[in-house]
């Protein structure tokens, strides 16, 4: 399996982001989540805390990604699309350093011209998402159902807008998974399987 991309949108609490860190390692490949944060900063000279703040986050629809846009200059543009397409470049840059697996930041769209890339999308029943976020946070499962709503809707919007693709849909991906059906490690062998499959 040379130099394959992997790349895993998920829903809020649905473990995607252990799923795919497992897969990773299964499999030898890198991993990126948040490191993509620190490089996206590295490229754009915004700060880490600019890039996390906008992270996903669709604040305004400020201008049309069809137009023009100078990626040697992007300093007239608002924070939040310099911060979008600063991690865009950056999952561009891993794209062509190997086998990796990425976890959101719309990197099926962004490495779509690539052959080897394989897109996965990872949802779960709600009350399954609620219980594994109140315990990781220590929260309430009233305050847990908040932050799922509230992420998903600003993934959603975030996805939406940049990849003119809907989030979640079936149609977006290679596959979707529910990991509140097959748990975490079951989603990540049956995903193995599945990549073991293709040639």
């Amino acid at each position: 399996m040379n130099n394959r991309i992997i790349t895993i949108g998920r829903q809020y609490g649905s473990g995607g982001r252990e799923i795919g860190e497992k897969l990773a390692k299964r499999l030898g490949f890198h991993y990126y989540d948040t490191l993509i944060l620190e490089k996206a900063a590295e490229r754009s000279k915004l700060s880490h805390n600019i890039i996390k703040l906008y992270d996903e986050r669709l604040a305004n629809k400020w201008v049309s990604l069809s137009r023009a846009v100078d990626p040697h200059d992007m300093s007239h543009l608002p924070l939040p699309l310099r911060a979008a397409l600063s991690q865009f470049e950056a999952i561009e840059e891993i794209g062509k350093q190997g086998s990796a697996v990425i976890v959101g930041r719309c990197a099926d769209h962004v490495l779509r011209d690539q052959g080897n890339v394989f897109s996965v999308f990872v949802h779960a029943e709600i009350h399954h998402r609620i219980d594994r976020v109140a315990a990781r946070n220590h929260i309430s499962k009233e305050e847990a159902k908040k932050r799922i709503r509230n992420t998903d809707k600003q993934r959603a919007s975030f996805y939406n807008y940049y990849t003119d693709k809907e989030w979640g849909a079936s149609a977006s991906y290679n596959i979707c998974v529910d990991s509140g059906l097959f748990g975490i490690d079951g989603t990540v062998d049956l995903l193995h399987t599945c990549l073991q499959q293709i040639r």
